[in-house]
């Protein structure tokens, strides 16, 4: 038997070498099972959100304590404050509302903050007289809500074909442009066509990239090796 490290000749018996102090090993004898390197499963810990939620959710709740109180002080009625209770309830559903789940699920976090954002879209429209919320905000913020709760949905269950989904979306989100433009020309008398065919060309051609991204393999291998999915 030699060592392993200079090659010098062992003598029966020897465990070490006599020349480098290496460990012999025989190649007679089973292994022995050191202890590992790294522990057999990893996992991140996750980020404590605990006292950033409970920070915001005081700031929310000393906001409501503030301006409320003030604005009757001062006006003897709710004016100004209830912009801005509607916007800290909205800001809450949109940005503080997910931190207090572990893994929040976006298929039904995103229709709630579309459902906030609608909410407070309601009340500026009641306040002001304004009569713009039947024919723009609703179907607007509900349109969109279903666009991105749905492209959601397809991410977080389908998990393939991600290419094929951004691309469609895209697609779908320039198109929608039209009608966007089209709730605007009912609820506010302005013409069609004046910027919407803009984002229709652009998301179009970018989604259509993405399709085919997905449909060609070494296109979509190429873009998987440069941004890294």
């Amino acid at each position: 038997m030699y060592c392993m490290n200079c090659g010098v000749r062992l003598g029966p018996g020897e465990q070490r070498c006599p020349l480098c102090g290496l460990r012999a090993v025989h190649p007679d004898l089973p292994p022995q099972q050191g202890e590992p390197l790294y522990p057999p499963q990893w996992s991140a810990q996750q980020p404590e959100r605990s006292g950033l939620r409970f920070l915001l959710t005081a700031l929310c709740l000393v906001g409501i304590a503030v301006c409320l109180p003030v604005d009757l002080n001062l006006t003897g009625r709710v004016t100004w404050s209830g912009f801005a209770l509607t916007a800290m309830g909205a800001s809450y559903a949109i940005f503080v509302l997910p931190l207090w789940f572990s893994r929040p699920n976006p298929v039904w976090m995103i229709p709630a903050d579309f459902l906030a954002v609608g909410l407070m879209l309601l009340y500026i429209n009641c306040k002001t007289g304004g009569g713009w919320f039947l024919s723009f905000a609703f179907p607007v913020t509900g349109l969109y809500g279903l666009l991105t709760t749905g492209v959601a949905a397809l991410v977080r269950y389908v998990r393939r074909g991600y290419f094929l989904i951004f691309g469609g979306a895209c697609i779908v989100y320039g198109c929608s442009a039209m009608l966007l433009e089209l709730f605007q020309s009912i609820t506010f008398g302005s013409p069609m066509f004046r910027w919407s065919l803009y984002p229709v060309a652009v998301l179009s051609a970018f989604g259509l990239f993405w399709v085919l991204a997905g449909l060609i393999p070494r296109l979509g291998d190429a873009l998987r090796k440069r941004i890294f999915i």
